[in-house]
């Protein structure tokens, strides 16, 4: 069928339009007067079925397009047919026609060989005692994966992929010897295991074998049951393995973004300019970090296809899997049923699905409140003690029954939504007083129970994560699904960071005024740095501040920009080629920048795929560096010359072919560290504080850069407080004028505010200062925080006091006048 459908529209579409319809365009070139006659003439059946046709004949060029295309893409990417779904309407329909015509005839050859198969386990199967049907349905089986670019399954991997440690190995080999596979073979060494082989896993460390819910017993084999753990929709996926046991949701996965930007912030926030501080770089748990890595992913929409197509095809179990939409909208479906008539949560997986509901239901719910009993707490957590890491809205009580009190004592009009995390109880009052305790609350609370609740729903999670089973009812729909799942210590290091980004920070400096110049910024002197890796400045960045001007300009501060010089006689007319590259060539563009005088192979790629290892490592490079300079010379000419030039083993780009931006600034950078004449440090830092254009490489997410970014920051913000503590005495109105442009390198610094407040008031502004006071709070929103207290008693005493008083003699007059004045 899917062959006939197929013809019909490469040959019989085109035939039906030449012998019903024929040419639909006109013989010769219409003129002017003919074009208006047709478009003030009525509309005509023949001219309605000319265009109909003309539409009809560009849909099935556009058709054979992307039947060509989707053919080549099979072809190319065998081992990743998903590859060939990707695109638009006409796309699928065409990979649909395609995969049905090849499975259709590759299936009649995979079903004569496995009929041959079957007939020889059928005269062998008389020999082995039949298992009972609980057995047989409470069994895991993991069929022996083809080989992936070389590497064979073995029992070692299987191991490792489904019981989370490879040593386990053995326990699979004793439960497997002897076994007769589905081709006839008997498994006698464990070294030779075939792809397709059926190989029994034993039951997860330190949980109890499956047991049917007593809702649904056994079914016999002629109906319909649960699906068991080997439906390939809940399998788990090879590129789930980076993080072992961590399966969440997209949702999960932007709010662990979110709440890792705000701590950054908060973690940025805290530095005191000119301090000169370094080396306290913000800690980031793995699993935050590869969830954010993830979320990136999606959100830009990185293309895997791309990838292949430059080599950059990640070692398997290298990349961290979101979950699929169909189990993100099962997750949804458990929480309403969790916060309708509560959820159970029974099997090895209960607990991992009940830590990533948990912290779903956290991350999705506008002011939650978790109560819990400190016993099961401990259960879930893995921890002998809950202690501080827990965030603020998760409350440990004794018991069940306190907890229900919690639940029962809250206000229902109240925005807040309680969560319970307990073991079902058991006792007929508690199961009462828990349902009551639902339904008088609603949508405001659910409870996530570890055990069979039969007032609601249960489900069973195996140790994939895969829901086998559920008691009759609303939850039917989970069956088939793969659960979300975290294991402990991710769930613990999530809570840390929860923690710190919604709750109180008190590493906030307080005012701690300078006398000698009366600005908090300049608190200590800005002194030489020999301990801090600075690359030597050596002639190359000299060189790049050239009077003949490059062809290409990168601008790395902000957004980062690449444009062409067309006539480098005329500089200031440049075309922005910045869409001309994808986003691994812009990594490599921006790594190259970054490292003006080079760097060796070994330093690119452990920086560029430290989150994705590649298959072959200097290959890939080989080949993204080639198709950077492929795609520089179609972008601008032929001639344009070598853009990354590799000298004594280390990359790096050619100064007379582009010039960056960054290079001056850390010409300037490298001269404040080494000049000991104050005039000329003061030069630099008036060329830093100038050449810092904004936040280095804004809107790029890459592990390397991190901590680069931070540290151009700070050292730009250095220099502000270096030149404004040899400006504040003699020119305080140009040194506002720094501080106001320092605020948009750290908008969150409160240092900085509280410093513009005390100039404001010295030169006579003091209505400004209420301005300065609303843009700090509308900024700290942006961290979920507010100005400290030592910051609005200090703008109230400023507003209130008279003008005219500057230095340090403003902060003493700001106390002697303090019970005189009116505060706001």
């Amino acid at each position: 069928m899917a062959l006939t459908l197929l013809s019909g529209l490469c040959a019989a579409l085109p035939w039906a339009l030449v012998r019903f319809i024929g040419w639909p365009l006109p013989d010769h070139l219409p003129t002017v007067t003919e074009l208006g006659e047709v478009l003030r003439a009525r509309l005509s059946t023949s001219l309605l079925l000319d265009v109909l046709a003309c539409g009809a004949w560009l849909l099935w060029v556009a058709f054979l397009v992307e039947l060509a295309r989707c053919v080549r893409d099979l072809v190319l990417t065998a081992g990743r047919p998903d590859a060939a779904w990707r695109g638009g309407p006409i796309r699928r329909i065409a990979a649909v026609l395609i995969t049905a015509v090849v499975v259709s005839f590759v299936s009649r050859t995979a079903l004569a060989a496995s009929s041959g198969g079957s007939a020889v386990q059928a005269g062998t199967s008389s020999s082995i005692t039949p298992r009972s049907a609980v057995d047989a349905a409470a069994e895991e089986v993991e069929l022996v994966r083809p080989p992936w670019d070389g590497a064979h399954d073995s029992l070692y991997r299987i191991a490792q992929r489904r019981l989370g440690d490879g040593d386990r190995w053995p326990e699979i080999w004793r439960l497997n010897a002897g076994s007769v596979q589905p081709a006839g073979r008997t498994l006698t060494s464990p070294r030779l295991i075939h792809p397709g082989d059926r190989i029994r896993l034993p039951p997860a460390t330190g949980h109890v074998g499956p047991k049917p819910l007593p809702q649904t017993p056994p079914a016999p084999p002629a109906t319909s049951s649960p699906p068991t753990p080997t439906a390939p929709s809940v399998s788990p996926s090879p590129g789930a393995s980076w993080v072992p046991g961590v399966y969440v949701g997209l949702g999960l996965a932007g709010a662990i973004s979110a709440a890792l930007l705000i701590v950054r912030r908060r973690h940025r926030a805290g530095y005191r300019p000119g301090s000169g501080q370094r080396g306290d770089d913000l800690p980031v748990a793995p699993v935050v970090y590869q969830l954010h890595l993830a979320h990136q992913h999606v959100q830009t929409g990185l293309d895997d296809a791309e990838a292949e197509a430059e080599g950059d095809v990640p070692e398997r179990g290298t990349g961290l899997e979101l979950g699929e939409p169909a189990d993100e909208a099962a997750a949804e479906l458990a929480l309403d049923l969790a916060g309708t008539h509560g959820l159970g949560l029974v099997g090895p997986g209960g607990h991992a699905a009940a830590r990533a509901l948990l912290l779903t239901a956290m991350t999705s719910t506008r002011h939650p409140e978790v109560v819990a009993p400190a016993a099961d707490l401990r259960n879930l957590l893995g921890v002998a003690e809950p202690g501080t890491e827990l965030p603020a809205c998760v409350h440990t009580v004794g018991d069940l029954a306190t907890a229900l009190a919690c639940l029962d004592g809250g206000d229902p009009a109240t925005s807040a939504s309680w969560i319970l995390v307990a073991t079902a109880p058991a006792d007929e009052p508690d199961r009462t007083r828990l349902q009551h305790a639902l339904a008088e609350r609603g949508v405001n609370a659910s409870a996530l129970l570890l055990g069979q609740w039969h007032p609601g729903v249960t489900v069973y999670v195996d140790a994939a994560g895969a829901i086998t089973a559920t008691s009759p009812g609303p939850g039917d729909a989970l069956r088939g699904r793969r659960a979300f799942s975290l294991p402990e210590s991710a769930t613990r290091e999530l809570f840390a960071l929860f923690d710190v980004a919604h709750g109180d920070r008190d590493e906030r400096p307080e005012p701690a005024l300078e006398r000698a110049q009366g600005l908090e910024i300049a608190d200590s002197p800005a002194v030489d740095e020999p301990d801090v890796k600075a690359e030597p400045v050596t002639a190359l960045v000299v060189d790049a501040q050239q009077s003949v001007a490059t062809p290409l300009v990168l601008s790395v501060f902000g957004q980062p920009r690449l444009s062409w010089r067309r006539d480098i006689t005329r500089p200031d007319r440049a075309v922005e080629i910045t869409g001309s590259l994808s986003r691994r060539l812009w990594e490599l563009l921006l790594y190259l920048a970054l490292h003006p005088h080079g760097v060796p192979r070994a330093a690119i790629i452990d920086s560029l795929w430290a989150s994705r290892p590649a298959q072959d490592p200097a290959a890939v490079l080989r080949t993204v560096l080639s198709r950077l300079r492929s795609t520089i010379q179609k972008a601008t000419s032929p001639d344009i010359g070598d853009l990354v030039v590799a000298e004594h083993g280390r990359y790096r780009l050619a100064p007379m072919v582009v010039e960056v931006d960054y290079w001056s600034f850390a010409d300037a950078l490298a001269r404040r560290r080494t000049t000991t004449d104050e005039q000329q440090r003061a030069a630099a830092n008036a060329a830093i504080v100038a050449g810092y254009g904004g936040e280095l490489a804004a809107g790029v997410e890459a592990e390397w850069l991190t901590a680069l970014r931070e540290g151009v920051r700070r050292d730009a913000l250095d220099a502000v407080a270096a030149l404004a503590r040899g400006r504040v005495q003699n020119d305080p109105e140009s040194t506002l004028e720094l501080l106001e442009s320092a605020r948009d390198f750290d908008p969150h610094n409160e240092l900085l505010y509280r410093d513009i407040m005390r100039l404001e008031h010295n030169l006579g502004r003091r209505h400004a200062i209420t301005r300065t006071l609303r843009l700090l709070e509308a900024r700290l929103a942006e961290i979920g925080e507010t100005p400290t207290p030592a910051t609005i008693r200090l703008a109230q005493r400023l507003r209130g006091l008279d003008i005219g008083v500057a230095g340090a003699n403003a902060e003493t007059s700001c106390r002697r006048g303090q019970n005189a004045s009116t505060l706001e």
